[in-house]
């Protein structure tokens, strides 16, 4: 089969010809579909992760599959791939085969595509979980999302429209992200001060969804509103926040981490729901497809933001 796999630290994945994996008892045999890219795939290739596998390593976290051998599913049942270790220090989901413990795969409602299957969890249960059980986004609230044009921040944008937000407003630093925006979400373009200029001096938001860190940061916290929250979630700007503490205390804003690593049995509890509501278009997420053969090129479009929503590598 071929696989995509890490060599090195910090360099890109090659793909290599190698053998199918043989299942033991426990174990499910699996095609994969469609493999999702993301973040925490780039960290760990990193090599800078405190999680790191031994080498040749194959990545990928998250996909969507069809059983091919299984003591547990039947095979051609179609399955969500997560969990068990998967693309961190086990093999993952960059190859045409993978075998992993039961446990490691979810049957889906086929009706959701297997390139937004394998992508959909972790921004959907993210934007989720950041607007409604961290934030606590509250009917006629003013919410603003930065990255909302990233797969992440276009979640939560939506479901705050959802949770009855007033008004949404999208951060995003390009202009060519614009497009890229949820229907119904304002757009203001920029970064650093540029953006603080954009926004102007008096607050414009009860509550901020951040998922880019970095030099935007500072001025969005300043312009959300005494008494207000920031949930924070990404950091593709920068990874260190500076504060005056005698004035944020003034702000009385509260700064809230959205940590996903703890937010596992709410993220299977919320999975079905999510999945019921991207089948009936209630929320939309875009996705941009990659041959396997191309996976050095979509990382690389993912470190310059070029990519439309979220990243998946078909085998």
């Amino acid at each position: 089969m071929r696989a995509a796999r890490l060599h090195s630290f910090g360099q890109a994945p090659v793909i290599d010809d190698i053998d199918t994996p043989a299942r033991k008892s426990g174990q499910t045999l699996v095609r994969i579909d469609a493999a999702a890219l993301g973040h925490l795939d780039m960290t760990v290739a990193s090599g800078k992760f405190n999680v790191q596998p031994p080498l040749p390593h194959i990545g990928g976290t998250d996909g969507a599959a069809t059983v091919v051998e299984s003591d547990t599913f039947a095979s051609g049942t179609k399955v969500l791939v997560r969990g068990g270790g998967i693309g961190l220090f086990k093999h993952g989901c960059w190859a045409e085969y993978l075998v992993a413990a039961d446990k490691a795969f979810t049957p889906f409602d086929s009706g959701l595509a297997p390139e937004v299957a394998a992508t959909f969890f972790l921004p959907s249960t993210t934007g989720y979980v950041a607007v409604n059980d961290i934030a606590k986004v509250c009917p006629g609230e003013r919410v603003v999302v930065s990255g909302a044009s990233g797969a992440v921040g276009s979640m939560a944008a939506q479901f705050a429209q959802l949770a009855g937000a007033g008004e949404v407003i999208g951060i995003v630093p390009r202009p060519d992200q614009v497009e890229l925006l949820p229907a119904g979400v304002r757009p203001v373009v920029g970064r650093g001060a540029e953006l603080a200029k954009e926004l102007g001096d008096d607050p414009v938001a009860d509550v901020l969804i951040d998922t880019l860190g970095g030099d935007s940061l500072p001025p969005l916290l300043e312009r959300v509103a005494p008494g207000g929250r920031a949930a924070l979630i990404g950091y593709t700007l920068g990874t260190e926040l500076t504060l005056d503490l005698p004035n944020w205390l003034l702000s009385d804003v509260q700064i809230l981490p959205v940590n996903m690593i703890r937010k596992g049995a709410r993220q299977a509890e919320l999975a079905d729901e999510l999945i019921a509501k991207l089948v009936a278009g209630e929320v939309r997420l875009a996705v941009q497809q990659f041959p396997l053969d191309r996976i050095a090129d979509a990382l690389q479009l993912m470190r310059e933001g070029k990519v439309a929503g979220r990243a998946v590598v078909v085998p």
